[in-house]
């Protein structure tokens, strides 16, 4: 009878493995320690999976309900009162209450100058329980994008009290557990072979997804792009996903041979060249403006990205709220003479094809992340369209962190660069602009019309005003940026998507740093 119910208890064991719904997903590094505070070694992608904020955006850059149902705004813009969702559970069976959400705060607070490209954890001024299911946040004066910076990814972003170190410090301390109310919770981390998620059991949320298809997440760590394609072929993986992790060119073949399924989303983010004025040639505004000239962008992206992403014309696209420029501000166009003609109003002269002033060609370094394939085939056009009006560009490739190492310090003359997307654009990335540490902090700093100072003031002054009265300052701010010529648009970049043909509902959309893992279904 024993061995009866031993094999009995086996059978169950074995068919709930047998019918455990996994999804593989490859990607190039581990997704980190999941800190819904920390920044590095955090993949904001699997950070949205485990936790959630009182409001979110939607898949058209809206701001909708999450652990908040409705909020009443008081006080002309000071004061928030958040109405919060009823029987909301953390994956550990914590409850989500005002409490609870008010210790995240505390602890977000705690670190307030550490989050401050973030405007709004500095005019934070108090966080007040009314309630079991009620939060009232007082601002020190009104903020138009408060709601949007909530919804961000981090990192206002609520993990179970129980997580929270003693002394609230989320930077210096990593949590116990990643424990959230997201619909997945991390259960296991291989470094340098893969995390796992499964689902949250308590997730208040997943009837909306009919149950929620996947019962587990498993990534797969490939780094080379050949080898992430195999695993696909050979089933080892089920998709890949992210404007990084799928060269453009292996993407291009896939979609041209159907073997798989591909999928592209609206324009997320621009690329752009970022022009460092602390380079003596470059702190001439006449010589950023000849480089604008020299470059055909049209023939650029269609070369690297064929008929798959368009050329850009300005840092902050169009059609985002509050930045069409359009009709005020006409952006360099290609002109190789005219570029030519700037160049040598400058003092240069053309020897053997390249231009010459005092005994020293004209010299400029580019810099550029080694293993982005994109990165690479877009520097060495740009360096023989350079070389088409006299410059020699210099081509350095850097590994990502090293990369960014020069970014922050601005130890660099030209380098690649992204905008963050919805719902970081434009305000929250504009502020941003105010920091060390932010690429375009180093480069404004060295401009000498306008001022840093000029600029910063001008930030702040649009970010504190109501939503009615931001329109025109904002195109102000944004044309004098863009007068600079301290950044040169390339593309709007997509995600982009490989998936065997039997994973439906993938449907990338504007949100750059999101995958809804918990769409997907076979």
């Amino acid at each position: 009878m024993k061995t009866l119910q031993i094999l009995c208890v086996l059978l169950t064991l074995s068919s709930v493995q047998i019918y455990a719904k996994t999804l593989t997903l490859v990607l190039s590094r581990n997704v980190g320690v999941m800190n819904p505070q920390g920044y590095a070694f955090n993949e904001m992608f699997a950070q949205n999976m485990i936790y959630e904020g009182l409001v979110k955006i939607d898949s058209d850059g809206k701001i909708i309900p999450s652990l908040a149902t409705s909020w009443e705004i008081k006080e002309k813009g000071k004061v928030y009162i958040f109405h919060l969702r009823k029987n909301v559970r953390f994956s550990n069976g914590e409850i989500f209450d005002a409490a609870a959400a008010k210790k995240n705060f505390d602890s977000i607070l705690t670190n307030k100058i550490r989050h401050s490209w973030s405007n709004l954890s500095l005019l934070i001024q108090d966080v007040r329980i009314i309630d079991d299911l009620s939060l009232q946040i007082t601002l020190s004066k009104p903020y138009a994008p408060t709601l949007t910076e909530l919804s961000l990814i981090r990192p206002y972003r609520f993990i179970a009290p129980s997580m929270i170190p003693n002394d609230l410090n989320l930077i210096t301390h990593n949590p116990k557990e990643p424990i959230g109310t997201g619909p997945y919770q991390l259960t296991k981390t291989e470094l340098g072979k893969g995390d796992t998620f499964t689902k949250n059991p308590h997730y208040w949320d997943k009837e909306h997804y009919k149950g929620i298809y996947f019962d587990t997440i498993q990534t797969k760590i490939i780094i080379e792009p050949n080898a992430k394609l195999i695993a696909l072929k050979t089933a080892q993986a089920d998709i890949i996903y992210g404007s990084d992790e799928i060269p453009i060119e292996i993407f291009k073949k896939i979609s041209q041979t159907k073997e798989f399924a591909t999928y592209l989303s609206p324009p997320i983010a621009t690329t752009a060249l970022v022009l460092n004025p602390k380079n003596e040639i470059l702190s001439s505004l006449t010589m950023r403006q000849a480089l604008a000239y020299g470059i055909d962008k049209h023939t650029l992206i269609k070369a690297v990205y064929g008929d798959f992403q368009q050329s850009a014309d300005y840092l902050f696209a169009p059609n985002l709220p509050y930045c069409n420029v359009e009709a005020d501000f006409t952006p360099l166009t290609f002109v190789p003479q005219k570029a030519k003609e700037l160049i040598e109003s400058l003092g240069y002269t053309l020897q053997n094809g390249f231009y010459n002033k005092n005994g020293k060609n004209l010299v400029l370094e580019l810099i550029y992340i080694g293993n982005n394939p994109a990165q690479k085939a877009m520097a060495e056009i740009l360096q023989q369209q350079l070389k088409n009006i006299g410059i020699f560009l210099k081509l350095t490739p850097y590994e990502q962190s090293i990369f960014r190492n020069h970014q922050a310090k601005g130890t660099f003359d030209i380098s690649f660069n992204e905008t963050w997307g919805i719902p970081y654009e434009p305000f929250i990335m504009l502020n941003s602009m105010r920091y060390a540490g932010h690429i375009d902090y180093i480069v404004q700093k060295f401009l000498q019309s306008p001022t840093k100072d000029e600029i910063d003031k001008e930030i702040q002054a649009v970010i504190s005003l109501p939503e009615t009265q931001i329109q025109k300052p904002l195109k102000d701010l944004l044309i004098k940026l863009y007068q600079t010529q301290i950044y040169i648009p390339l593309t709007y970049q997509r995600n982009k998507a490989i998936a065997r043909k039997n994973i439906r509902g993938v449907n990338p959309d504007m949100r750059h740093f999101e995958i809804p893992l918990w769409e997907f279904y076979e």
